[in-house]
């Protein structure tokens, strides 16, 4: 939240600029390109430098992978597992291949069938000039789309039969990602590099009153504000209404409310009951709202950059509304000891960079700012701009590394203590380093006074 905090409030001067010149195509698009380019590549540099801190109080930092326990899902054959060199149940890869085959295939079936049908809504809106009721209906194809490819990645995973969670999740998120990204973001690149001066099904398409940024605004401003109702409707009220029809089949009265007491809650039974009749709690349900908030706050803040507020406005409600349905509504999650935050920080690693490189091409090749250059020259600006970025990017890496540096003297200063509990508490055994020590110090080695030596000579 505190790094929403600045791209807010220079969001806001940039939109109060933007209804003085009445387009967000202006001169302070170059300005919001460069730094919100930059925004999105260190963020998810820092966050792990946060990450790691955190880590090595819980004490996973470094922890290296390890055995996973099978799934209860997991099926198959009996065989002898090389590492335990006991029985377990084996499936072979030449039978999950065929089924990763056809994962494949009906993901690409479902994205072209998807894109088919968000052409037809633009041919639609553009034929009957009923904008904004087709920006509506957009969005709301939108969400509803992505909330049944969840449940088609979801048959498609289960059925490739992952034997480890960590390989069940990293192909869940990877099906879920590439489908919800052109779903979610198709309409912003259409309308940002091919809808003005082109052809639809044979239907000359222009942008709304000839901006194509300003389309491309509106149409971000109702992708943003339907989602967050929407989602925070479905992500508090759907747990509700599961946990009081489990209620009113067992004929008992329950008391649930997001702003009441925990103590109030189920007040007649133990903890243990109060648990048991609560709905489980995914954490996938939350990342991947936050992954897709991400894409919208920075893939096109050129177009609209009072989104970066609505954002900020958007986490604060959702990290009051995530702790009272942990408390109240959700079943209370195992914690698994984790070294870091993948896959997911690759996943915001790389929207970070498609942002950079989105908002540059949008500023350079779809904005009126650079109108008077040639393609050539438009190319070689963005390119320009482009490794500006990368640039900083390396020296911030370089700089600041993810690991901080008071983080690795603290682990080392661990590891250090451990080794002297093992060792029973004594001192390393190491004289020659000490030895060695004592003859590279610009000081003088310290004088033994030896009572023997003096008693021999006397």
């Amino acid at each position: 939240n505190r790094w929403l905090v600045i791209p807010a409030v220079l969001g806001i001067v940039f939109f109060l600029i933007e209804l003085i010149f009445q387009t967000p195509d202006n001169v302070t698009s170059i300005i919001l390109c460069v730094g919100m380019g930059g925004w999105s590549s260190f963020f998810t540099h820092f966050w792990r430098r946060k990450a790691a801190s955190h880590a090595l109080k819980w004490g996973t930092l470094g922890m290296s992978k390890q055995l996973e326990p099978t799934r209860p899902q997991f099926t198959g054959g009996s065989a002898i597992n090389p590492v335990t060199q006991r029985v377990d149940r084996y499936y072979p890869w030449s039978e999950r291949i065929k089924k990763v085959i056809m994962s494949v295939s009906v993901i690409v079936v479902a994205i072209l069938l998807l894109l088919f049908i968000i052409c037809l809504l633009f041919l639609l809106r553009h034929v009957t000039e009923w904008h904004l009721t087709f920006q509506i209906v957009n969005a709301i194809f939108v969400e509803v789309m992505n909330w049944g490819f969840t449940v088609v990645a979801k048959w498609l995973t289960d059925r490739e039969n992952h034997r480890a969670y960590s390989e069940y999740q990293n192909h869940f998120l990877a099906k879920t990602v590439v489908f919800k990204f052109v779903n979610c973001y198709f309409s912003l690149y259409y309308i940002a590099f091919m809808k003005n001066g082109h052809r639809l099904f044979n239907v000359p398409m222009h942008c709304l009153n000839g901006d194509c940024m300003a389309d491309l605004g509106s149409q971000l401003a109702v992708f943003m504000i339907i989602r967050l109702t929407l989602q925070n409707f479905c992500e508090l009220g759907l747990p509700w209404l599961l946990q009081y029809l489990r209620d009113w089949r067992e004929k008992r009265s329950f008391n649930t409310s997001l702003f009441g007491s925990p103590l109030t809650v189920m007040p007649d039974l133990s903890q243990a009951e109060r648990q048991s009749k609560k709905v489980d709690y995914d954490v996938y349900d939350d990342m991947d709202e936050m992954l897709i908030l991400y894409g919208y706050t920075t893939l096109f803040v050129v177009a609209c950059p009072w989104v970066p507020l609505l954002s900020l406005i958007s986490s604060v409600l959702e990290c009051y509304l995530d702790q009272k349905k942990l408390v109240l509504l959700f079943r209370r999650p195992f914690p698994w000891a984790a070294a870091n935050n993948e896959p997911w920080d690759t996943a915001f690693e790389t929207f970070g960079i498609l942002a950079m490189v989105t908002n540059t091409a949008v500023v350079v090749f779809a904005s009126n700012a650079f109108s008077g250059l040639t393609h050539a020259h438009k190319a070689l600006l963005f390119l320009g701009i482009e490794h500006l970025l990368i640039f900083g990017r390396i020296l911030v890496g370089f700089l600041f590394p993810a690991v901080p540096t008071t983080v690795k003297v603290m682990q080392m200063q661990q590891n250090v203590m451990v080794h002297r509990h093992l060792n029973l508490g004594g001192e390393e055994d190491d004289h020659e380093t000490r030895a060695n020590a004592m003859l590279t110090s610009q000081a003088a080695p310290p004088f033994v006074h030896d009572m023997d030596d003096e008693e021999e000579d006397g």
